[in-house]
C-alpha cells in the first residue's frame, strides 16, 4: 500500500515541475534538482501521525478480533462438554456461534478496507502538499526538472533538495489526520453483548 502510494507521489513529482520549452521553440538548459521521496515521506510529520493513527486502530482491531474468536472457541468447548442440552438445542446454539464468528470476520475485513481507503484518502492531500512544496522550491531555486532520486544510479550531493522539502512540509504540515470512519459501528458491540447475555443465561 505504501510503496505504491510512494510511485504514484514520484510519478506526479517528475510530472509537477517539468518546464515548457520557450516561445522560440529552444530547449533552455535543464537546471536539476532530487528529492528522494521516500524520504520525505518517511520524515513527515503529516504522515507520521497518520501512521501512528493507523496502527493504533488495526491494534485496537486486530486484538478485538483475537478476544471474540477466543471467546467463542471457549463457547463451543463448553457446548461440546454440556450433556444437558439436547441434540437439537446444542445445534440451534453452533449454528448461532457459527453465524456470530462469520458476522465478527466480516466486520473485521470491512474495518481493514475502511482503513486502507483513509489512508489513501490522507495520502492524496499530503502528495497534493508536497506537490506544491517543490514547486515553490523549483521557482526559487530556478530549477527546471526534479527527479526521484530512486531512479537515479549517481548523483552529487549538491542537487538534492530533500531536506529542503523536509523541512518546508513540516512547516506547512505538521499533522495530518487519519480520514476514518467505523463502517461497523455499533455492529460489532450487539455481537458481543449477545455473546454476553448468552453466557448470563447459562450461569
Amino acid at each position: 500500500m505504501i510503496k505504491t502510494a510512494l510511485t504514484g507521489l514520484a510519478a506526479a513529482l517528475a510530472l509537477a515541475v517539468l518546464a515548457p520549452a520557450n516561445a522560440q521553440g529552444k530547449v533552455p538548459a535543464a537546471q536539476i534538482a532530487i528529492v528522494d521521496v521516500q524520504k520525505v515521506q518517511s520524515q513527515s510529520h503529516a504522515m507520521a501521525s497518520v501512521r501512528k493513527a493507523l496502527r493504533a486502530l488495526r491494534n485496537k482491531y486486530d486484538k478485538q478480533l483475537s478476544t471474540g474468536e477466543k471467546e467463542m472457541q471457549a463457547e463451543y468447548d463448553r457446548l461440546r462438554k454440556d450433556k444437558d442440552l439436547s441434540r437439537s438445542e446444542y445445534e440451534r446454539r453452533v449454528r448461532t456461534l457459527q453465524a456470530d464468528i462469520v458476522k465478527l470476520r466480516r466486520q473485521a475485513r470491512a474495518r481493514s478496507d475502511a482503513l486502507n481507503e483513509a489512508f489513501q484518502k490522507s495520502f492524496v492531500k499530503f502528495r497534493q502538499e508536497v506537490i506544491l512544496v517543490v514547486k515553490a522550491l523549483a521557482v526559487e531555486g530556478g530549477f527546471t526538472l526534479i527527479v526521484n532520486k530512486a531512479t537515479l544510479i549517481h548523483a552529487s550531493p549538491q542537487y538534492d533538495i530533500t531536506d529542503k522539502v523536509v523541512a518546508r512540509l513540516n512547516k506547512r504540515l505538521p499533522k495530518l489526520a487519519l480520514d476514518y470512519r467505523d463502517p461497523v459501528g455499533g455492529a460489532a458491540g450487539a455481537v458481543t453483548k449477545r455473546r454476553a447475555k448468552a453466557q448470563q443465561k447459562k450461569k
